[in-house]
């Protein structure tokens, strides 16, 4: 029963995922107009709490596997050299759209 609940291997797998799905999204979006990279921007964001969301209808997440979905979300953006403070305002947003 515990060994369940702390198997957070899937959800590291999907923060890992939805990081590298955000990085390859925003290198395209860079490519842009600066008034389309903004809209472009938030139309990303939109798509990553979207995809967070439809992973938590499948997904039975407690508290210990959002916070290890978060971090490996957070850290592969770091490891993928985004800027701190963006990363820690969609880490956010990912774990809110998780509740």
């Amino acid at each position: 029963m515990i060994s369940g609940w702390l198997d957070a291997r899937e959800v590291e797998a999907f923060g890992n995922e939805l990081a590298e799905f955000y990085d390859a999204k925003f290198r395209e979006n860079e490519k842009a107009s600066n008034h389309k990279k903004a809209e472009k921007q938030q139309k990303l964001i939109a798509q990553c709490l979207q995809k967070a969301r439809q992973f938590k209808t499948t997904h039975k997440l407690n508290f210990y596997k959002k916070a290890k979905l978060g971090n490996a979300f957070k850290w592969k953006l770091r490891d993928m050299g985004h800027d701190g403070q963006l990363i820690d305002l969609l880490t956010k947003d990912i774990l809110l759209a998780l509740r």
